[in-house]
Order: C-alpha cells, then structure tokens, then sequence
C-alpha cells in the first residue's frame, strides 16, 4: 500500500528536469584556454628548472671524470692518488646528492603542476554550478543533471546551450567541434 502511495504521489507531481553536457561546458568555460595555457607555461618553466639541475649533474659529472683521468696517470705520487681519491669521493657525493635533489624537484614540480590544474578546475566548475543554479531557479528546474553520467536522456531536456549562453560563450562553439569531432 505504501509503494502504491508512493508510486501516486510521484506521478502527481511532474518534475521539471533537464541536462547539461559538463565536459563541453568545462572545455568551452572563457577562462579555459587561458587556464590551459597557464598550466602549459608552468610545465615548461618547470622543466627548465629541472633542464638546468641536470646540466649541473652533467658538469658534476665531467669533474668527476677528468679526476678519474688524472688517478690513472702513472706520474701521481701516492699523496696525489690519495688526495684526488678524497676529491672522487666528493664529487661523487655531489653527484648523488645532485640526482636526489633532481627527483625530490620532479616529484614537487609535479605536484605543483597538479594541484595548479585541480584549483583551476574547480574554479571553472564552481562557476559553471553557479550559472546552473541560477538558470535552474530562474526557470523552475527541479533537477539539472550532468548528461554524460547518465545512461540515456532526450535531447530536449538538454540546456546546455542556455548555460553556455549564461557564460557569455556563443553555443555555436559547441556544435562547431562537436562537427569537428565527428570528422
């Protein structure tokens, strides 16, 4: 009895629902491109960092080669042997330590790199659900749902143009890669 209730109630009251496509109002939000182009500069300066840790670690390296020359010259006296032995020892600690610090610089870098993309990110979305309440309150929506977790819905519960127009993006944008997309 309680489920034929139930099952009553819920056909007595229509709901007003729609979608939006969340990727393409991701990829089309105005400040995406120049977010991307942020997160792109910040690899490559990231890099080069790391360019110019590793051309220490290659002169660090020559260093220790050169010595290791010179301890097989025959000429050495065994003071001199001993003395460029220590001084192997300790380019090879540089080296090593030149290595670590190369992988600690990575690690950090990538780190970086991903949090600057997930707070970029978050903030497009945040703004997209903004713009989605507010549609949402202003044309009496009950449920907006993302269309790409669903399984099947019609198209013409789609208003993912009137979102993107909300965003002051032109919705031809989306349709122009959707064509894109399909060739």
């Amino acid at each position: 009895m309680g489920l034929a209730l139930a099952a009553a109630m819920c056909a007595s009251a229509e709901l007003k629902i729609g979608t939006v496509n969340m990727v393409d109002l991701v990829r089309l939000h105005p400040s995406h491109e120049s977010n991307r182009a942020l997160v792109k500069s910040t690899d490559s300066d990231y890099k080069d960092k790391l360019e110019k840790m590793q051309e220490a670690a290659k002169a660090i390296a020559d260093e220790g080669k050169k010595v290791q020359q010179d301890l097989m010259s025959p000429m050495l006296s065994q003071s001199a042997k001993a003395d460029a032995q220590k001084k192997l020892e300790g380019i090879q600690q540089r080296f090593m330590q030149q290595q670590q610090d190369i992988r600690n610089a990575a690690q950090s870098f990538q780190s970086q790199l991903t949090e600057l993309e997930t707070r970029l990110l978050k903030l497009e979305t945040e703004n997209i659900r903004e713009k989605i309440t507010a549609y949402a309150k202003d044309k009496g929506y009950d449920i907006i749902a993302d269309s790409t977790m669903l399984a099947f819905s019609k198209d013409s519960l789609d208003v993912t143009d009137d979102i993107l127009r909300a965003l002051e993006v032109d919705p031809a944008k989306r349709h122009e890669k959707k064509k894109e997309a399909k060739k």
